[in-house]
């Protein structure tokens, strides 16, 4: 069972995607887009791209071919029998805002 001792989601939807620390340093990264999740590890403790180019350790098709969200819970449940994450993220993903007077924004 890999442990996770760090998880915080880095992209809420599209794909959804949560990065994190396992208890002996290495970096794993899910990403679910498609209605594909996905789950890599890698012995890196600074892993580019986050962990993406890691060993792949779990890869299934879920979800319809648009789906590109995916919750917490869902990713635990999901991944329950090889890997133990956090209750919840270590720190939640940042909700974006716009400024309705920046046209770059809008």
């Amino acid at each position: 069972m890999i442990k996770i001792i760090s998880a915080q989601c880095i992209c809420f939807a599209c794909p959804t995607t949560y990065t994190g620390k396992t208890d002996d340093g290495c970096t794993i990264y899910a990403r679910y887009r498609w209605g594909h999740l996905s789950v890599r590890i890698d012995p890196r403790e600074d892993a580019p791209l986050g962990g993406a180019e890691g060993t792949w350790i779990y890869d299934e098709q879920l979800g319809e071919e648009f789906d590109g969200w995916l919750d917490y819970a869902e990713l635990k449940l999901h991944t329950a029998n090889l890997v133990e994450w956090p209750d919840e993220p270590t720190k939640p993903v940042p909700r974006p805002t716009i400024d309705s007077t920046d046209p770059l924004t809008l």
